[in-house]
């Protein structure tokens, strides 16, 4: 079936980095409820997901092995699909580049996680928008970062850039996630389940607007 977007390997950053890009970026894009619930189902099946391989900003890439690739197929699968808009909350844009990186089911980026010689990541890819402004990957659920007392919500990072629009740096977070605060970093939402899959999996709806540039 019709792919909604192509992916391929990419290494997007740890943690340390994406606190670093936070300046460059808005944390948040234009609120649009109804952009949200514009498109409903998957409607096609993904074509590729998140990965080690590649280059990483700021960093060093994580080799795609047996063993990397291994290390990031853990855990509980999850499909995330949505489409990029214009601030109008209606003007798909076709050929957005999102970058995505997240940490693995057991909590970590990538080999050496949580020191100075870490490498990111298990878990990470580059994508771009379709003729209808869609996007799709499979990942599995992230894990809360290893090795830490008081740990962030899990979380999907998403660096969205469009050359009509402002870039933005923010993430996918879910409802349920112990480790929720009052002022979320990103944007909210609850997984529901992939009719349909096997092995089972869960599905998030993220949709994104930009800001105009």
């Amino acid at each position: 079936m019709k792919a909604w977007a192509s992916v391929s390997p990419f290494t997007g950053a740890g943690s340390t980095i994406a606190k670093s890009m936070a300046s460059a970026f808005p944390s948040r894009g234009v609120s649009c409820p109804a952009a949200r619930l514009a498109v409903r189902g998957l409607g096609c099946r993904h074509t590729g997901g998140l990965g080690p391989g590649g280059e990483v900003r700021g960093g060093v890439a994580v080799e795609r092995t047996a063993e990397t690739v291994a290390a990031g197929r853990g855990g509980r699968r999850l499909v995330v699909s949505g489409s990029v808009y214009a601030a109008g909350c209606t003007t798909p844009l076709v050929g957005a580049s999102l970058e995505v990186w997240q940490t693995n089911a057991d909590g970590e980026y990538g080999p050496g996680h949580g020191t100075d010689d870490g490498r990111c990541c298990y878990l990470a890819a580059a994508l771009r928008t379709d003729a209808r402004g869609r996007y799709q990957f499979e990942t599995v659920m992230p894990g809360h970062y290893k090795g830490e007392e008081r740990p962030p919500p899990a979380h999907v990072h998403f660096e969205v850039r469009h050359p009509d629009a402002a870039g933005l740096l923010t993430e996918l977070l879910f409802a349920g996630d112990p480790w929720l605060g009052g002022d979320a970093p990103g944007e909210i939402v609850r997984p529901t389940e992939l009719a349909g899959s096997d092995p089972p999996a869960l599905h998030a709806r993220f949709d994104i607007v930009l800001q105009p540039g």
